[in-house]
């Protein structure tokens, strides 16, 4: 969280102060927002998806809150970039969610992925935000880099996916 909030000269909400309201005071319209949390999927109902913050988890109801969706949104968690299909094919989950309230790009794992070899993919994703890169080719890019190190860090970097509309952040 250090690392990514400092290249975007931003203060990072961490520890006791990440909680569900911070958290979602910190997304109303935000141009980017990275989220980094322990993400659960909900076996019955993806209303349910959640990322687990300071005090509890921060669920699609939470997202749906928001008077303005952030531009773009990075979600470093556990499957929550998957979505589930329920009657009269509606997609739902946390980046369905996000696109439907006006968010235009969404970075997800679709996957596990594991925490420390997660760690540098997103700094290196950050960085060519930070950069000026449009979302889509930062991650592709970070994707490249990371694409012959360690076996775990290539598992962690092909977990994520681009989702939305491709945008360059201000």
């Amino acid at each position: 969280a250090r690392a990514v909030s400092a290249l975007h000269r931003v203060t990072a909400l961490a520890g006791r102060a990440a909680t569900v309201d911070a958290v979602t005071a910190g997304l109303d319209g935000a141009s980017l927002a990275h989220l980094s949390a322990h993400g659960r999927i909900h076996p019955n109902n993806p209303l349910f998806t959640s990322l687990t913050f300071a005090d509890g988890p921060l669920t699609v109801y939470d997202v749906e809150r928001l008077r303005e969706a952030p531009q773009v949104v990075v979600l470093a968690a556990c499957d929550v970039g998957r979505s589930a299909v329920r009657a009269g094919d509606e997609i739902m989950g946390l980046s369905a969610t996000f696109l439907a309230m006006g968010t235009r790009h969404v970075i997800a794992s679709v996957v596990p992925v594991p925490d420390a070899e997660t760690v540098p993919l997103m700094i290196a994703l950050h960085e060519r935000l930070a950069s000026g890169e449009t979302p889509m080719s930062a991650l592709a890019e970070a994707q490249q880099q990371l694409g012959h190190s360690h076996p775990a860090a290539m598992a962690a970097a092909a977990g994520f996916v681009s989702i939305g509309t491709d945008v360059n952040l201000p």
